[in-house]
């Protein structure tokens, strides 16, 4: 008899893992530039940080490097590397969740996981979604007491983004509530895990002679001055505050009713969503998901016989989250893909027809993308994204002019600059030397295609 509740557990979970996969193919895909330009230029040879201006730590730039030498660098690859990666967070938190708790704990969490996922705007590659599955990992070892374990994987997920320092907070949290005999040995065999991971990927970058250029970017830009910098700051208006907040409610009973029990993972999924601040987006809080299932995992199996009060909590809980997820999914269902619509995508037939092999161009203000959708290389190099806490450090625009003038590109693709927006920033060195040298040739849907005159 348990032997097949087993295999009906088993089979009920890989359904969830199929229908997440369906979701994700028929939801609208965030192809996000970044992830499609910098580990393509790094196939093509280009260094991160000397070469492309990155404030990310590469731990993921690294890996979808890797996977684009192999399969080639396009929307698809993107799309299955990322769902490759979905797929396989799913299979960890089941496993995860079985072995510090039971198979219907895991089987519900990755149930919940799958349906936040989602709705956090999951489906698409970035940063915080890498970073927080590492970070899950670290989780698991400290919950089993394996300091040195958990230092390694914290100290991947930090090589993944910067923002894994807010789960020192629990990982702290978890040292000083043990023994106190044990609390100096926990954090030195923590940080006995750190110390090698980091110290082999600063040899690496320094024999790659780009320490200097990944410390000015990654720590002193993307640490210090990015997250203050004008524009940067997107604080988030009351709806989105709610819709944000309402899932995580579910921690209100679940620690009023088990107390200390369950406080860790509030920990951990208020460390996790640490990313979204200071320019808040729902995927950044991709970090906090498995933690949040984990808790809806305990919640229901915690209150198996609820009160009046409870009854009502539960039911406003699951209306609310249907009615998040309903209006999700209908605002994304067959929407195809962000960053790859049929203006992007019409660009990229146009400049595959009128470029060769070798030939350099130069996309301004429009998607970084264009490159490596078109096998094509930035006529500027080192690659700097046009955005005005990027553009506005003094020398940068200046690099650009002496590319362009060294090197000029075959074809200039120009999206005239908005009124309001991020679009609407004009590096005005940079737009007076295109202005002064190239001409329009044509117009691809609202795009000018501008050569040399």
């Amino acid at each position: 008899m348990l032997k097949f509740i087993r295999k009906h557990i088993v089979f009920s979970v890989s359904m969830v893992v199929f229908l997440h996969l369906i979701l994700l193919i028929s939801l609208k895909f965030t192809a996000w530039p970044e992830t499609s330009l910098w580990p393509y230029l790094m196939t093509k040879g280009w260094l991160p940080y000397r070469d492309i201006a990155i404030a990310h730590t590469p731990l993921m730039l690294v890996k979808l490097a890797i996977f684009y030498k192999i399969f080639g660098a396009g929307i698809l690859q993107l799309k299955i590397f990322t769902w490759l990666l979905i797929l396989f967070l799913d299979g960890i938190i089941f496993v995860i969740a079985k072995k510090l708790w039971n198979i219907k704990t895991a089987s519900t969490a990755v149930s919940a996981f799958a349906f936040w996922q989602v709705l956090f705007d999951g489906n698409g590659l970035w940063f915080d979604l890498f970073m927080g599955g590492v970070a899950f990992v670290s989780f698991y070892f400290i919950q089993k007491k394996k300091y040195l374990l958990a230092g390694i994987f914290w100290a991947l997920a930090f090589l993944s983004k910067q923002t894994a320092i807010w789960f020192l907070l629990p990982i702290l949290f978890a040292a000083i509530s043990g023994k106190r005999s044990t609390v100096k040995e926990s954090i030195v065999k923590f940080a006995l895990g750190v110390l090698p991971v980091i110290s082999i990927f600063l040899l690496g970058i320094y024999l790659l002679r780009i320490f200097p250029d990944f410390w000015y970017w990654a720590v002193k830009f993307g640490i210090f001055i990015l997250p203050n910098a004008q524009g940067q700051i997107l604080l988030p208006d009351l709806k989105n505050l709610i819709v944000s907040a309402f899932p995580f409610l579910i921690f209100i009973p679940l620690i009023l009713k088990t107390g200390r029990k369950n406080i860790h993972l509030l920990i951990w999924a208020v460390a996790g969503s640490l990313g979204a601040y200071p320019r808040f987006e729902y995927f950044h809080f991709q970090p906090a998901i498995p933690f949040l299932a984990i808790a809806t995992a305990q919640f229901l199996n915690t209150f198996k016989k609820p009160d009046k009060l409870m009854r009502s909590f539960i039911l406003i809980y699951l209306l609310g989250s249907l009615y998040l997820f309903g209006g999700f999914f209908m605002r994304n269902y067959k929407e195809g893909t962000r960053f790859y619509e049929t203006n992007v995508s019409n660009v990229v037939t146009f400049v595959n027809y009128n470029t060769k092999v070798g030939d350099r161009i130069f996309v301004l203000n429009w998607w970084d993308n264009i490159y490596a959708l078109t096998g094509t290389e930035p006529a500027t190099k080192p690659w700097t994204p046009q955005l005005s806490w990027y553009m506005d450090i003094p020398g940068v625009q200046e690099k650009m002019i002496e590319s362009l003038e060294s090197d000029p590109p075959k074809l200039i693709i120009y999206n005239p600059y908005t009124i309001s927006g991020l679009s609407s920033y004009v590096p005005q060195k940079v737009y007076d030397f295109v202005t002064e040298n190239y001409r329009i040739r044509q117009r691809v849907d609202n795009l000018e295609i501008l050569i040399k005159k």
